[in-house]
């Protein structure tokens, strides 16, 4: 049974800097998102990662690891003052990346709270539904799972920033490779048996597939994760710019070793805080499409 998740939130927010002040007035929101706790964006007056925290209590995980920056306070002051009255079901702690030097250094900071348990890794500047994560959690115990999300599925505004985001290809419902950054997304297509709700196989064609970094993983990528090698920098012409340790290199060194993947498949949206203009991409797709949540969390905040 998974009960723990991994939240990555250590990030330096570099692309969300530029014209923030356009999309947010308030002064603690702003100097929080200003250090990297992009996710302390509010909608509905809420922060961003309350919204994944109720997705993830609701899929039925009960204890949630928030990595961070040690200097980041504004999460860790929210809900240890706040966390066990909004969010009773679940226990959340911290863990504290002390240089933000990649997604696999991230997973790495949270070894201690990971320890043998089977968990969930995921970002905190994206919101993923409720039934991607319950996929992961029906993953059969022996394997590590991760979920594809079919391009179709995405808003108008992520489907154009494809160059973005991470394509995968599969064998057999597994996968085989994560390509980074394409140059050429629309060449990536898959057509495979993969799997969705309750471990059914269903059939994909011809789809362009996207890894949002939602995984179900054991101890041993923690292992992974500590040998992984430094990525080579992404930044053309930044001489000395160092790359960082990634974790979709890490998930490669599992497979070389003989370690099975499964992909299951959804076609639906994953809402992305990338960037400030963002901010109001977000906030049309929580009022149109959260407004449940939205309600919830108001009401949890009236008993705070």
């Amino acid at each position: 049974m998974v009960e723990k998740a991994v939240i990555l939130a250590a990030g330096s927010a570099s692309r969300m800097q530029r014209n923030l002040e356009r999309y947010v007035r308030d002064r603690e929101e702003l100097d929080a998102i200003r250090t990297g706790e992009k996710m302390a964006a509010r909608f509905g007056k809420i922060p961003f990662l309350d919204y994944q925290i109720l997705n993830l209590i609701k899929a039925g995980l009960t204890k949630i690891n928030i990595v961070l920056k040690p200097e980041d306070r504004f999460f860790k002051d929210h809900y240890t003052d706040r966390g066990g009255v909004l969010f009773p079901e679940a226990s959340i702690s911290f863990s504290f990346q002390e240089v933000p030097e990649g997604t696999a250094h991230a997973v790495l900071a949270a070894r201690d709270f990971v320890a043998d348990s089977r968990f969930i890794v995921l970002n905190g500047d994206n919101n993923y539904p409720v039934r991607a994560v319950r996929m992961l959690l029906n993953a059969p115990d022996e394997h590590v799972a991760m979920v594809a999300f079919d391009v179709d599925g995405f808003n108008e505004e992520t489907r154009k920033r494809l160059k973005s985001f991470a394509l995968i290809r599969t064998r057999h419902g597994k996968l085989v490779d994560i390509i980074e950054k394409p140059d050429d997304p629309y060449r990536y297509r898959t057509s495979d048996l993969l799997f969705s709700d309750d471990n059914k196989r269903v059939k994909v064609e011809n789809r362009r597939l996207l890894s949002m970094n939602l995984w179900c993983f054991d101890h041993n990528i923690i292992e992974a994760c500590r040998e992984v090698r430094r990525h080579e920098s992404r930044k053309a012409g930044k001489a000395g710019k160092a790359g960082e340790y990634e974790l979709p290199d890490a998930v490669g060194l599992l497979i070389k070793r003989g370690r099975e993947l499964l992909v299951y498949y959804t076609c639906s949206d994953v809402l992305d805080l990338t960037r400030a203009e963002d901010i109001d991409v977000v906030g049309k797709r929580i009022k149109e499409d959260l407004g449940d949540r939205m309600k919830e969390l108001a009401s949890r905040y009236s008993r705070v």
